[in-house]
């Protein structure tokens, strides 16, 4: 029996705005995606494990008032936040509900593309998720993923702080089941659910010392701190959250270093007609 991995990341409001802070970071790369594959006026898309909502919003944006978005997350609570987040802002073409990316139970078919972004990672059989996902694509509709690589060298140079925070959250990631490297196993995992051999590409971005970013991986090291205490990898002394950030980004600018965002790869393909 496979064991489902489990989230790095307590669900509730702080998680939210940590989601809605990364996406500073990543949507213009999953922008430029969404526009590459075409997403436009009058799809009814499917976000998986949509959590805030994020991804479901750029998709909104592209298939418009004419178009509708669907975000689910296994996470009722999540779910019930994004939509009020919608109201809110005045998503009228988008609703989020209760749902499992790895199975779509109760989910309908027919969809003009199913897309996600750092999903795959977390569910137990990305082969059968996404056989489930393809099947409730229209023909000539699209599956899109986007993951990462969140194995790969987070700064240059690495100083002794920056390889511990690495350290910590690997073995989080590990302890927990967590697919680190899914972005990687995208094109293979296509192949496996027999769907037709996908595109694959790569986005990434670097930053340097002088326009280091607000957020940064000291936010997903600190976001994961419940869970590392939990399994015993480190403790708030250890980690000490409150300035993890600022002394991250000191050891850079000391160096004249850069920071890496990514790489995210990413992988789609079109149902035949």
């Amino acid at each position: 029996m496979t064991t489902t991995p489990k989230y790095l990341f307590e669900r509730d409001e702080a998680e939210d705005e940590r989601l809605r802070a990364q996406s500073g970071l990543l949507n213009a790369m999953t922008t430029e995606l969404l526009d590459h594959i075409g997403l436009g006026p009058g799809w009814r898309v499917l976000d998986l494990g949509t959590g805030a909502g994020d991804v479901a919003y750029l998709a909104a944006d592209r298939v418009g008032p004419t178009g509708s978005v669907s975000g689910i997350d296994r996470d009722p609570a999540t779910a019930e936040r994004a939509q009020a987040d919608a109201r809110r802002r005045g998503y009228a073409n988008v609703e989020f509900r209760t749902g499992d990316a790895q199975t779509l139970e109760g989910i309908d078919g027919d969809f003009d593309a199913v897309v996600g972004r750092l999903i795959y990672m977390y569910v137990a059989d990305p082969v059968e998720a996404l056989r489930q996902a393809y099947a409730r694509v229209r023909p000539g509709g699209l599956v899109c993923l986007q993951e990462a690589d969140l194995t790969n060298t987070w700064a240059h140079p690495m100083t002794p702080l920056w390889q511990q925070a690495y350290d910590w959250l690997q073995e989080t990631m590990r302890l927990a089941g967590v697919n680190p490297r899914m972005g990687y196993d995208l094109f293979a995992t296509f192949r496996a659910a027999g769907l037709p051999d996908p595109e694959i590409g790569i986005s990434w971005r670097l930053r340097g010392a002088s326009e280091l970013p607000e957020y940064t991986w000291a936010d997903i090291v600190c976001g994961t701190l419940p869970l590392m205490e939990k399994f015993g990898v480190a403790t708030r002394e250890e980690v000490q959250p409150e300035t993890l950030g600022e002394r991250l980004k000191a050891d850079l600018r000391e160096h004249d270093g850069i920071m890496t965002i990514g790489p995210f790869p990413h992988a789609w393909t079109r149902k035949p007609f």
